[in-house]
């Protein structure tokens, strides 16, 4: 197994934040850039592609200065999640199986409105809803047999951040974000070493609180 695709990736998403600032990076090029990632197999341990319950969420890289992160987002077959926000843009997209992502606005009383886009989502395809309205939005997948296993980008780090969650009448629930393991992949080993053995680091993310 190899972690060159990712660590490209992620040296071509920190320039592109240079590039663009802190709110909204060039969204396009790192879309296209997830595309490119997505073109490639083999690289995402195996370890961080298998659902737990319904699904798992596992942090693959967590910019330092909370700018941006990557997970990989992995679901059982026939899983489907609550409508949900995160508060920050998002990129979507799947490196296995199948994920039809619904995106809803939000109703005056802050509640979900009905989905006004569903997109299914293949291997290789990349989604980037709308980054000023911050849509929430509901991940299914809508096979019966194979997980999906989706790549997903964020302009931050979700752990510890609230967002809301909401179950099939509406009604909000506060809900906290936190990833399923506890290491994820060293990207800075030498290449020609990047087994699974030698490719771990401890995830320890502590958000900063505001004095």
């Amino acid at each position: 197994m190899s972690l060159e695709p990712l660590r490209r990736f992620v040296q071509a998403a920190s320039l592109a934040v240079n590039a663009g600032g802190l709110a909204e990076p060039p969204l396009q090029l790192l879309a296209w850039q997830l595309r490119t990632l997505l073109g490639h197999d083999g690289w995402l341990p195996d370890e961080l592609a298998r659902p737990h319950r319904g699904c798992s969420t596992y942090l693959l890289y967590a910019d330092p200065v909370d700018r941006f992160s990557i997970v990989s987002y992995v679901t059982r077959p026939g899983y489907r999640s609550p409508v949900h926000d995160t508060g920050v843009w998002g990129l979507y997209g799947v490196l296995r199986g199948r994920h039809r992502l619904h995106l809803h606005s939000r109703a005056a009383d802050g509640r979900p409105d009905s989905a006004e886009q569903i997109e299914l989502l293949k291997p290789g395809n990349v989604t980037l809803p709308d980054p000023q309205r911050l849509p929430m939005f509901q991940i299914e997948n809508p096979d019966d047999e194979a997980p999906g296993i989706g790549v997903h980008v964020y302009g931050g780090v979700l752990a510890g951040l609230q967002s809301h969650s909401f179950d099939e009448q509406g009604r909000p629930q506060t809900h906290v974000f936190s990833y399923a393991n506890s290491w994820m992949p060293n990207l800075w080993t030498r290449r020609g070493n990047d087994d699974v053995g030698e490719s771990l680091a401890p995830v320890s993310w502590r958000r900063m609180s505001s004095v």
